[in-house]
């Protein structure tokens, strides 16, 4: 290699890199191919030996730094490249996701089955999933060694809120330790991992009915579907068995029984939920609401943002799916779709269910939602069309974190502010200003709120 004049091995390493510029399926970085980003360095600091030190004072020293360090670069690419392109023919893996439900805020447990793998000494190979969807956390499962049998290994996701998450495949990176070069590529294949919202098991809010069907709790004079106690005069279209025998027997007047006039409150209860991805507490407590309703064998029927033309809920597994297939919509749509989604639910109310008309609508929402501005007023707007449609909007919502933070733990922040100059301090008083001013208007409009 002495013997080799600088520029002619200038040459041979451009043209080298040239070639793994343009080589395929060698790294994500085309500009890279199987070098890492500290390969290039020392590439260029061996190209400063090279043209500097050897090239003009004909430093031994070093020129045996350039050369050793080439070297290096060479040998852990050569490994690396080799390795890599073996593993990627003859390596199988198996990806399995959970059997059940995982719930937000707790890993999502993922299964990987590796078949037997050798992995060079001072190499490792990291494995990580690849999705359609870019919240999902990126971890990697780290393999070295021997493998003589099957490995099974377990990834943890910490999932950051409810949806059906998709995995399209596997991406492999084969490296040596010193972080030197390395070889990547990918396996297509198929999961799903469901994440639900949080269990909530308890809920403080209040019966309210939708509607009114006949019962026997509150008069109405109009519809008489009672129970058959009233008497008036008998008439034939009544039919024999509601004479009173006893009175006929008695006056020789024919009078027969009919309903009371009466109905009851309890109709069915139609909720709407507006819910983005991150607003989980709002689908939990709505479940909670849902599960309360059915354990006293109402009806309920459920719609939220993102339907999209899917069927409103009216069981408590079908409200669950409901929300989790339609997290990605409601984030694509970001509360464009709000007055869509209303008219869908109360269309299929008012058609599809005996023509009942609805009063009042239960609006499930987050607190932080309302403070903010854009997302306050079209909320808004759309329970001001509810009152054009002579629906009354009900709302549910949950109080803003950062509200909660500054009434619970005003010592800490002030302390905290003698430190770092968060943004917390000011946006605040922001948010409980506007949140403040939407409870303002809902009483302005004789709106109930439920907290």
């Amino acid at each position: 290699l002495m013997n080799i004049s600088p520029r002619a091995l200038l040459a041979t390493i451009m043209n080298v890199f040239y070639r793994l510029y343009y080589h395929p399926g060698l790294g994500p970085h085309p500009g890279l191919g199987p070098l890492t980003t500290r390969s290039v360095v020392i590439m260029l600091f061996i190209l400063y030996l090279l043209l500097g030190p050897v090239s003009s004072s004909t430093d031994i020293i070093a020129a045996a730094l350039a050369y050793g360090l080439l070297a290096l670069i060479g040998i852990f690419t050569t490994i690396i490249v080799a390795q890599g392109a073996l593993l990627q023919r003859s390596l199988a893996l198996e990806v399995v996701a959970p059997s059940g439900e995982s719930f937000v805020g707790s890993p999502a447990r993922v299964a990987i089955i590796l078949s037997p793998t050798w992995v060079l000494p001072l190499t490792y190979l990291d494995i990580s999933l690849k999705s359609p969807h870019a919240d999902l956390p990126r971890s990697a499962i780290r393999v070295t060694g021997t493998g003589r049998s099957e490995r099974r290994l377990v990834l943890e996701l910490p999932m950051p809120h409810r949806g059906n998450w998709d995995i399209s495949g596997v991406q492999l990176e084969l490296r040596d330790v010193a972080g030197l070069s390395r070889f990547i590529w990918q396996e297509e294949l198929s999961a799903s991992i469901i994440v639900t919202p949080p269990v909530m098991h308890e809920t403080n809010l209040p019966l309210v009915s939708s509607t009114q069907r006949p019962g026997d709790m509150v008069t109405d004079m109009l519809n008489r579907q009672g129970d058959p106690f009233d008497i008036k005069a008998y008439h034939p279209s009544d039919g024999i068995k509601k004479i009173i025998w006893k009175t006929f027997a008695k006056r020789g007047e024919l009078l027969s029984r009919h309903p009371e006039a009466s109905m009851t409150p309890e109709g069915f209860v139609v909720m709407l939920v507006l819910a983005r991805p991150e607003d989980d507490q709002v689908c939990a407590r709505a479940l909670a609401y849902a599960i309360s309703l059915k354990e006293l064998k109402l009806d309920i029927v459920m719609s939220c943002e993102g339907a999209r033309g899917r069927t409103p809920a009216s069981e408590i597994a079908r409200c669950k799916e409901l929300l989790i297939d339609s997290v990605w919509d409601a984030k694509a749509l970001n509360g464009s779709s709000l007055q869509l989604d209303a008219t869908e639910l109360l269309d299929l109310c008012c058609n599809q269910m005996l023509g009942i008309r609805v009063r009042k609508l239960i609006i499930f929402c987050s607190g932080a939602r309302t403070a903010d501005p854009l997302a306050g007023a079209q909320i808004l707007q759309l329970a001001t069309w509810l009152s054009t449609q002579g629906i009354e909007p009900i709302f549910c919502l949950t109080p803003p974190s950062t509200l909660i933070n500054s009434t619970q733990r005003p010592i800490m922040q002030r302390l905290g502010t003698l430190f770092v100059a968060g943004e917390t301090t000011k946006t605040a008083p922001v948010v409980a200003a506007n949140y403040q001013r939407f409870l303002a208007d809902c009483l302005s409009r004789q709106w109930e709120v439920h907290l």
